[in-house]
């Protein structure tokens, strides 16, 4: 493993770091190595992808090593060339809000109570979820009482303190980091290795695959193809197949997150939240390590990453407009377009929020501002469009919305996601957000929103800006007409885990601004409110890293059994091009893990049910699918022949207990169908030559 290691990691580093380096120095006005890195990496899997894709459609060719060399050297020698001719950027470097001022006792005492009622839960002890509605009111009324007593004028907003030494910011953010990462690896080193845990590793292998030999991944899956193209030439860099750099890389992506966190944050309020906002987010954020775990790789890196920094960017606007910060958020923004479609949908919707609330504000108070953002947007509107041409056949797309016959890709899968997926409910929030990162990242809005302390527009505009980002995410996770009620709950996680920062650096700062003469029942109230706090916070960080290294509770983010791994070994060894057909599940595993597998990227199947439902079907319709379930279940016959014939199909895997087809119906033809592999879970067919 650590060989593998060693010999993955420089194949990354000049992808996806190296590249944006120069970039980031001439775009972002940053002393602080954290934050460049993060933006270095944003930058890297946006521009040498794109250089990728340009060169696959030019010269109708797949991402070969050469592909991903004259990529990687492109992107960095332009760099390079640019910092050169332009210089560093230069903007103002101190954060945009002011730190909130300390909580009064009226805020701190029912805090308190909150805390220890969500202690009493996080252990066990409470008889049900309907716990979380006292613990949801003394919250609220915490709130509440800290925004009545700002208006009343409470405790002043502490002074600004002595920059700290480097050493002791990026140590800390250093150990943050360390154990970011540890909650990543645990899993796949104690429990998974070489296979990292989620079904969704499958079709991402596939198409990564596609990517390596054809340039294209859009016969799959109606998937952007950024992800994909990242991963095609790492693993042409590297020498590894992409199915065996997830487990080696996947485990990277909490950190991204945290980075991104710690990135917003300290342009907010400063390093020390920065710090803390990398721990909440990639410590003590559930949906972080679902989506890790699930393996939904291109929707963690456009959700937790690149959306984070594109909002960082979009507040570097507020407060010192440019050329340069206008083509950082043009290229971040429109990136997430190129990695997943609900992370530009997500950010769609931001911007489109951005350009009715606050756009018409500043082209008529600050035109210079309103000018530069209004440009920015327009061109990360054109990048994105772009981007999206090809992916969500755009042309049909619109000429549908005018009255054409059909939708095209785009369309089809618009009908597919609009109210066909029930909403959980705020019920099921502690399931993907955790204990510390709902409750302190609800009070941490009435800190966001304590008006007191907004030192100018940039910072009210950067404020209501989180705040919106917030409400969307939570509204949307309340309907399924958002299409997506369950991704929008999983990313709510992010802006709640900044706001549990902001709420738990004040926390912590509170006892700094008590007299030492004080009331007896304030510093009390402090104590415990710090003490519940910090107990929330190691508890989850425990259970966090104890769940990472512990076997999944569903079989379905196992590793495969080693009788299907086995097949899947003989299938890749016995690859002589066509396709294969297999049961839509061998035991808990996909089918597409046979397609990964064996080096196919034919025939899909699914069970009846799901093609029924007719969510997330593959662009080429219901109709292969449907072909695919029958020639399971029917061996003989003219329509299986033509099928076969059609197809080119090499090889009918069964999974031997699939309720989907009986493999004995193939294993009484032997003279139509040849039993070429078995063992005691899988059994292969080959179809006899006429």
């Amino acid at each position: 493993m650590i060989l593998d290691l060693l010999q993955i990691l420089p194949a990354a580093f000049l992808i996806c770091v190296l590249p944006g380096w120069f970039w980031t120095g001439c775009l972002l006005a940053s002393g602080d190595l954290a934050e460049r890195l993060a933006y270095t990496v944003a930058l890297s899997i946006t521009l040498v992808p794109t250089v990728a894709l340009a060169q696959t459609y030019l010269f109708a060719t797949g991402v070969t090593f050469a592909v991903s060399a004259t990529s990687a050297a492109l992107v960095c020698l332009a760099g390079l060339a640019t910092y050169l001719l332009f210089g560093p950027a230069k903007g103002p470097g101190e954060p945009l809000s002011r730190a909130p001022s300390p909580p009064s006792l009226p805020t701190l005492i029912p805090l308190a109570g909150a805390l220890a009622l969500a202690l009493v839960m996080f252990l066990g002890l409470a008889p049900g979820d309907w716990f979380m509605i006292p613990i949801a009111v003394l919250v609220l009324t915490a709130g509440g009482a800290y925004l009545w007593t700002q208006r009343g004028g409470g405790a002043e907003p502490p002074e600004g303190t002595r920059p700290a030494p480097a050493a002791l910011r990026y140590g800390l953010l250093s150990v943050v980091s360390v154990l970011v990462l540890a909650r990543g690896y645990l899993g796949p080193v104690a429990d998974g290795w070489p296979y990292p845990r989620g079904i969704d590793r499958y079709e991402h292998a596939v198409m990564a695959g596609m990517m390596m030999r054809e340039g294209s991944n859009e016969s799959f899956m109606l998937y952007p193809p950024g992800f994909h193209l990242l991963t095609a030439m790492i693993s042409r860099f590297s020498g590894f197949e992409p199915l065996a750099v997830f487990p080696l890389l996947a485990p990277t992506l909490p950190l991204l997150c945290a980075l991104a966190c710690y990135a917003l944050a300290r342009r907010l309020w400063g390093w020390e939240y920065g710090v803390v906002a990398a721990l909440t987010s990639g410590l003590l954020l559930g949906s972080t390590y679902l989506q890790f775990e699930e393996a939904r790789l291109p929707n963690f890196i456009g959700e937790y990453f690149l959306i984070v920094l594109a909002v960082a960017a979009l507040l570097g606007m507020y407060a010192s407009p440019s050329a340069r910060g206008g083509l950082l958020l043009a290229l971040l923004g429109s990136s997430t377009v190129l990695y997943h479609q609900i992370a530009g949908y997500s950010l769609a919707v931001l911007l489109g929020a951005v350009c009715v609330l606050f756009l018409p504000y500043l082209l008529l108070h600050d035109r210079r501002k309103g000018v530069y953002l209004t440009l920015s947007l327009a061109l990360l509107g054109i990048f994105s469009v772009l981007y999206a041409w090809d992916t969500y056949d755009l042309p049909s797309l619109v000429a549908g919305m005018l009255g054409g016959p059909e939708t095209g890709r785009g369309g089809e899968a618009v009908v597919m996601a609009i109210g066909t997926k029930p909403a959980n409910g705020p019920g099921h929030f502690l399931m993907t957000l955790s204990h510390p990162v709902l409750w302190l990242g609800l009070l941490g809005l009435a800190f966001l929103l304590a008006g007191k302390n907004v030192k100018g527009t940039p910072d009210l505009l950067a404020r209501l800006t989180l705040l919106v980002w917030t409400l969307l995410l939570f509204f949307g996770s309340l309907t399924s007409y958002s299409g997506f009620p369950d991704r929008f709950e999983r990313d709510l996680g992010v802006p709640l885990a900044l706001l549990a920062a902001l709420a738990l650096v004040t926390l912590l700062r509170t006892p700094l601004s008590l007299q030492p003469n004080g009331r007896a029942t304030l510093t009390a109230a402090v104590a415990l409110a710090v003490v519940f706090s910090m107990t929330l916070v190691g508890a989850q960080s425990v259970l966090s890293l104890e769940e990472a290294a512990g076997p999944s509770t569903r079989l379905k983010d196992r590793p495969a059994p080693a009788e299907v791994v086995a097949a899947g070994a003989w299938l890749e060894e016995h690859n002589a091009g066509g396709s294969i057909v297999a049961t839509p599940y061998l035991d808990y595993v996909p089918s597409r893990a046979m397609l990964a597998m064996g080096g196919y990227t034919r025939m899909q199947s699914y069970d009846a049910a799901r093609i029924e439902r007719a969510r997330d079907l593959p662009p080429f319709g219901a109709d292969p699918l449907w072909d695919a379930l029958w020639m399971l279940k029917n061996p003989t016959g003219d329509r299986t022949a033509r099928l076969i014939e059609k197809n080119d199909v090499r090889y009918v895997v069964f999974h031997k207990l699939s309720p989907d087809a009986d493999w004995h119906r193939y294993a009484t033809h032997e003279n139509l169908y040849t039993t070429v592999f078995e063992n005691d879970g899988v059994i292969i067919f080959a179809p006899r030559k006429s």
